[in-house]
C-alpha cells in the first residue's frame, strides 16, 4: 500500500497503539545530553620544608650561616668529634684477646701477642696525635659553617677507619709492602683532611680568632703538614725496604720537637721587639 492510499483517519496518532512521535526504541539511542561542567578543585601541594641556616648548608651545599663558639651546636660538633676519637682508640684493643683454653701458657700467649701490641701502640700514638692536633685547632677556631663541618666529618671518617689498617699492619709481617703502604696512605689522608680544616678556616673570615699572631698561624700550618708529609715520604722507603718504613714514622715526633724549638725562638724575638724601650 502506498502513501496515497492512507486516509487521514488512518494516520497514527496519540490515541492509537504505536501512535504519536516515534520513541527511542524505534530510532535508537539519542545523542548524550551534556551536563553542567564539573569543577575540579586544584590539588594543593604542601611546600617542602627545607632546613635553614647552617643545617641547610649541610644538606643543600654551600657555606651557610656561622655558629660561634659557646653555642650548643658548636659544642655538639666538638663532643661528636671526641666521641669518634674515643671509639677509634677503643677499637684498637679489640684484637688483643686472650685465647680460651684449658691450659694457657702465659709466655706463649704474650709472645704471640707482641705484633698486636706493637700495632696497638702505633695506632694509639697516631690517633692520639691527631686528637691533640684537632684539640689545638679548635682552641683557635671560634666559629663554624656548613663547609667546615663537612670537612670535619670527612676527617672523622678517616680517623674512624684507622683501626682497620692498624689491624692489617699487626696481622702481617713487617716485610709485606702492601700493609705498610696502606697504613701510610690512610694516615696521610687523615693528616691532609685535618690540614684542610685549618687552611679553610684561615681563608674564611671570622672563623679563626683575630688575636693569633702570624708566626703562630705558620706554626700550626706546619704542624698540620708534618704527619702527611712524613707518611707519604715513607711510601718509597716501604717499596724498597718495608721493615725500615716504620722507623721513618718517628720523624713526626722529631720534626714536631724542631718546630716547637723554632717557634719558641721566634716567639722570644717577637716579645723582645714589642717590649717598650
Amino acid at each position: 500500500m502506498s502513501s496515497d492510499d492512507i486516509t487521514p483517519g488512518d494516520t497514527p496518532g496519540p490515541d492509537r497503539p504505536g501512535g504519536g512521535l516515534p520513541g527511542p526504541s524505534r530510532l535508537g539511542p539519542g545523542p548524550p545530553v551534556p551536563g553542567p561542567p564539573v569543577r575540579r578543585r586544584p590539588v594543593r601541594r604542601r611546600p617542602v620544608r627545607r632546613p635553614t641556616g647552617w643545617a641547610a648548608s649541610l644538606v643543600w651545599g654551600g657555606a651557610g650561616e656561622t655558629i660561634e663558639a659557646g653555642n650548643l651546636e658548636f659544642e655538639r660538633v666538638l663532643f661528636f668529634s671526641d666521641a669518634v676519637f674515643a671509639i677509634a682508640i677503643t677499637l684498637l684493643v679489640v684484637d688483643l684477646r686472650v685465647p680460651i683454653s684449658a691450659t694457657i701458657r702465659s709466655a706463649h700467649v704474650l709472645r704471640a701477642a707482641v705484633p698486636d701490641m706493637i700495632g696497638f701502640g702505633i695506632g694509639f700514638v697516631v690517633i692520639g696525635l691527631f686528637w691533640l692536633g684537632h684539640h689545638s685547632l679548635f682552641r683557635h677556631i671560634v666559629a663554624m659553617n656548613g663547609s667546615l663541618i663537612r670537612l670535619n666529618l670527612l676527617f672523622l671518617g678517616t680517623i674512624a677507619f684507622l683501626p682497620y689498617p692498624t689491624a692489617l699492619l699487626s696481622a702481617t709481617s713487617p716485610t709485606q709492602v702492601g700493609s705498610v703502604v696502606f697504613f701510610a696512605v690512610c694516615v696521610a689522608a687523615a693528616g691532609l683532611t685535618e690540614a684542610a680544616i685549618w687552611l679553610y678556616a684561615l681563608r674564611v673570615p671570622r672563623l679563626v680568632s683575630t688575636g693569633i699572631p702570624p708566626w703562630q698561624r705558620r706554626k700550626i700550618t706546619l704542624r698540620m703538614l708534618v704527619a702527611p708529609v712524613v707518611f707519604l715520604a715513607s711510601i718509597p722507603v716501604a717499596l724498597v725496604a718495608p721493615g725500615s718504613a716504620e722507623y721513618v714514622w718517628i720523624a713526626v715526633y722529631v720534626l714536631d720537637l724542631f718546630l716547637n724549638l723554632m717557634t719558641r725562638r721566634e716567639e722570644g724575638g717577637n716579645s723582645r721587639d714589642e717590649a717598650p724601650a
